[in-house]
């Protein structure tokens, strides 16, 4: 299942389809590890890398977080915040995100934080593309971990909850 939520809109950007893409092949590399580890299904992965790709490359979000749960502990995740104003320039590597401390069982879930004032076409392919069920980010303080950007456009990679 998918779920969304509503955010504030950002007033310029630095984002173009083709930034969007290099930022998008280390943040699909973290998902990738999800379903290696059986978190979720690699057709998941994909469509998981699809939506985000279109939903970055249109500004349509300004955050998303990848929310793990594991039998007998509190979620914890990775919340992903775009820097569309031209002032990233850190280019990590992927990975690194500790994936093995994790149990069997456990599972992954996308949410994404939508920005206001969206048009009449945005909504319908939200809603085409099955992102239209409620859901809260992750409470507790936020750790900046990676950061991957392209020509001044980027993420902000931090972890967040009980590591």
């Amino acid at each position: 299942m998918t779920y969304s939520r509503t955010w504030a809109a950002t007033a310029s950007s630095t984002a173009t389809e083709a930034r969007v893409r290099e930022v998008m092949k280390n943040v699909f590399a973290d998902i990738t590890g999800l379903a290696t580890r059986g978190f979720i299904t690699h057709e998941r992965a994909a469509k998981w890398r699809d939506d985000l790709t279109w939903m970055l490359s249109d500004e349509v979000i300004s955050s998303f977080e990848l929310q793990l749960e594991a039998p007998g502990r509190s979620a914890c995740g990775f919340h992903y915040a775009v820097s569309d104003d031209g002032s990233l320039q850190e280019a990590s590597r992927s990975g690194g995100m500790q994936l093995y401390a994790f149990p069997d069982g456990t599972e992954a879930e996308l949410v994404v934080s939508f920005r206001h004032s969206l048009s009449d076409e945005v909504t319908a392919e939200i809603k085409a593309r099955g992102w239209t069920s409620s859901a809260e980010y992750l409470k507790g303080e936020k750790t900046r971990d990676r950061a991957f950007s392209c020509d001044g456009y980027g993420l902000v990679r931090n972890r967040v909850g009980d590591w």
